[in-house]
């Protein structure tokens, strides 16, 4: 290990390698990565499930972010709802092509080193203590591309905010985003089950959020990409509400009519009458919320127009009371981070300390489902590399 680089980047996932690409490319640069872990893109080559949602046509920035994926050979596909993957849908495959593609340009690489502290330097540039026998590096510019502190065990750990704290940055409060959502009600009987519907968020008896998607029912929790989004705007201190219209698909109006004709066939029971409506495990849910047992008559229950009411209320918002959110080893990102106010967003250089750069997750950034938080990572790490890259060539000149 050299003791002095033009760019040291802290971290090697999906913005760290887009940084050392993009840096690695200027002739006569040194550039240096610091991973703690013994690979680099841990939780990138995990991520969409192995497949690696990269970006999403509807982000901001996509042909910055394309021109990076065709100078660097990742070629893409596209999904019918907008979503961009590699084309091979690898992930694994992006992190090795990337670290190939930098250790081309002459990146050096150091795996299984911590960075164990970092402080500015009295003639410029700032210290690294690499390792726990703090070897000292010098560089004259340095990335926070550590990541958040989501998945906790692919390195992700937060390390990246105390260093920004001790460096006088602000960093807003740290709440896990994209995860599974925990409710009070006793629903471990329908753990497994999934199915079409909309998903509304009420805060204090408002609305705040609705999206449809698949939900997904856990033993404690509720999941699905549409609960996952909500669960970006869920905080501590207020009382939440989540309803699911398991037949948001018609008008109330239209409900109540396909109710009406199927409870008047004769013969069925009220679980009966449900069938092709809901899956079969939530019929008996839908009904205990309406306070209807499954096995009554539905000729009876479609002549009493007040419990039909409430069968259309349990079917349109079927309510579930908040308890919470599951943790860091299950959110998929950070919500909070560094002060945005505080990062130049096109070079992504500290405004409080020159030569110091952010990216990716370590940022007060988070996004929806869908590609959209792997983009910022790419686009922060590209906008990082030219950045340190120019900070670095107008100090030689």
């Amino acid at each position: 290990m050299k003791t002095s680089y033009d760019i040291a980047i802290i971290g090697s996932g999906a913005s760290g390698l887009a940084a050392a690409v993009t840096a690695g490319r200027t002739p006569g640069l040194s550039v240096a990565v610091f991973e703690k872990k013994d690979t680099a893109g841990k939780k990138l080559s995990a991520s969409g499930n192995g497949r690696c949602n990269i970006s999403n046509i509807r982000c901001s920035h996509l042909e910055e972010v394309m021109d990076f994926f065709g100078s660097a050979g990742i070629v893409v596909r596209k999904d019918e709802e907008g979503r961009l993957y590699p084309y091979g849908e690898e992930a694994g495959e992006v992190t090795s092509l990337l670290v190939s593609c930098a250790k081309t340009c002459g990146v050096e690489f150091y795996f299984n080193s911590e960075i164990t502290g970092m402080e500015a330097a009295p003639r410029g540039g700032f210290l690294l203590f690499v390792g726990p026998k703090k070897h000292r590096v010098h560089a004259h510019t340095v990335l926070i591309a550590t990541g958040g502190k989501s998945y906790a065990s692919m390195g992700t750990t937060g390390d990246g905010y105390i260093m920004a704290r001790k460096l006088g940055h602000s960093v807003g409060s740290l709440v896990p985003a994209l995860t599974a959502v925990e409710v009070r009600e006793n629903i471990s009987g329908l753990k497994g089950v999934r199915t079409k519907a909309e998903a509304s968020l009420y805060k204090n008896g408002e609305m705040i959020f609705s999206e449809r998607g698949e939900v997904q029912f856990r033993s404690d929790s509720l999941s699905g990409i549409c609960i996952m989004n909500m669960s970006r705007h869920i905080r501590r201190g207020a009382d939440y509400e989540i309803k699911i219209n398991l037949a948001a698909d018609f008008s109330r109006a239209e409900l109540e009519s396909i109710l009406k004709n199927k409870f008047a066939v004769n013969g069925l029971t009220a679980g009966e009458a449900l069938r092709t409506l809901v899956k079969k495990p939530l019929i008996s849910a839908v009904l205990s919320e309406a306070g209807i047992e499954p096995g009554e008559s539905s000729l009876t229950l479609a002549a009493d127009s007040d419990r039909m009411k409430r069968l259309a209320d349990a079917l349109d918002s079927m309510s579930f009371r908040v308890k919470g959110l599951k943790g860091w080893n299950e959110a998929q990102v950070t919500s909070g981070g560094v002060a945005p106010d505080e990062v130049d967003t096109m070079t992504m250089e500290s405004k409080l300390l020159p030569g110091l750069f952010f990216s990716g997750e370590v940022l007060d950034y988070d996004g929806p489902c869908g590609g959209y938080n792997l983009h910022h990572a790419w686009l922060s790490g590209i906008r990082a590399g030219k950045g340190m890259t120019h900070k670095c060539t107008e100090s030689i000149r």
